[in-house]
């Protein structure tokens, strides 16, 4: 009987043990252990501790380990904020403005919210407050120069770019872009294409990414990335599933987006250059969660699966753990 060198001539390396610098498709033969080996890329969704109050439209900022979620909505405007330490959520200090669809990034201890939609005489407006979080407490901050929700930021709390949104009039999503110095908002140069931003966005003031969208009209989720190099916002390749209202984090070289309105699953990657298809997807489609984390381990808390008011506290958690050494059932 033809063995398989001799039917696809290749050989299956021989090692007493296994290779430390593994790269995804590896295929070894550990002849101390008498075990076939491979090595898959693992990347997964898996659930974290719940938020202690449900809601969407959540700001966010921090990594997987500690991570901040304020603000939000269900039937009310939520003032709330939360903090994650990688497995539970602690109620901590609240907004002095209760809002949703606000624009927010920066870490656990150094996080900044702007924007967002608040209560106005019976009804909502849009806002251009923004606040600052020390660790401890939210402290109000000179304000945007054009008021605004559905937007998004990217960078820190001493520098920081804020793009895109609903203003008031039609057509109503805008291209207008802000940057932040830690004390005054500047107007600086507009998205490509004029859009909601939600949490489509992530990176620094000067290398910073715009993914996915909502424009309106015509009402249209959009795949458009852009990229910002602290003076201009350039049009680069597309999303390979157009989406809005879902989350973007990591850095302008290495990120991943994730969710959508309403119930998008769908988890890509992007290297600089081209959006990725990953094949981790979420196990609840929800869009309007507190997003933050890296490429490698992001955050998705809260946010709504329906057309309607209802919030969620589900959290779940991005794992990609690389190529991971697996043993091969041979019998």
């Amino acid at each position: 009987m033809s063995d398989f060198r001799t039917l696809k001539g290749l050989y299956i390396k021989h090692v007493s043990s296994d290779p430390s610098n593994l790269v995804a498709g590896d295929i070894w033969y550990n002849t101390t252990t008498q075990t076939l080996k491979i090595a898959p890329h693992l990347q997964a969704w898996a659930s974290g501790g719940n938020l202690n109050t449900a809601r969407y439209g959540i700001g966010g900022a921090g990594i997987q380990t500690a991570g901040l979620a304020a603000g939000g909505r269900t039937t009310v405007l939520k003032n709330e904020s939360e903090e994650y330490d990688g497995s539970s959520w602690t109620e901590g200090n609240n907004l002095n403005t209760g809002r949703f669809t606000v624009g927010s990034d920066g870490t656990q201890t150094a996080a900044l919210l702007c924007g967002g939609t608040i209560p106005s005489g019976g009804g909502l407006a849009y806002t251009a407050d923004t606040e600052l979080y020390d660790g401890t407490n939210w402290t109000e901050v000179n304000n945007l120069n054009t008021a605004r929700d559905n937007t998004s930021y990217a960078g820190t709390t001493t520098a920081g770019v804020c793009a895109g949104g609903n203003i008031p009039g039609s057509p109503t999503s805008t291209a207008n872009s802000e940057e932040f110095d830690g004390t005054n908002w500047a107007e600086g140069d507009n998205l490509g294409t004029s859009r909601y931003t939600d949490q489509g966005s992530c990176g620094t003031q000067t290398a910073a990414v715009q993914a996915g969208g909502f424009t309106t009209p015509p009402a249209t989720y959009l795949a458009i990335c852009e990229e910002y190099d602290g003076t201009s916002w350039s049009e680069v390749n597309n999303l390979n599933t157009a989406r809005n209202f879902g989350g973007t984090t990591g850095i302008q070289t290495a990120c991943i987006t994730f969710a959508g309105y309403e119930t998008e699953t769908s988890t890509e990657s992007y290297d600089g250059t081209t959006w990725t298809t990953l094949g981790a997807t979420l196990a609840t489609g929800r869009h309007g969660g507190a997003r933050f984390g890296t490429q490698t381990a992001a955050v998705f808390g809260g946010g709504n699966s329906t057309g309607g008011a209802a919030g969620l506290n589900t959290t779940e958690e991005f794992t990609d753990s690389g190529a991971t050494a697996r043993s091969v059932d041979t019998t």
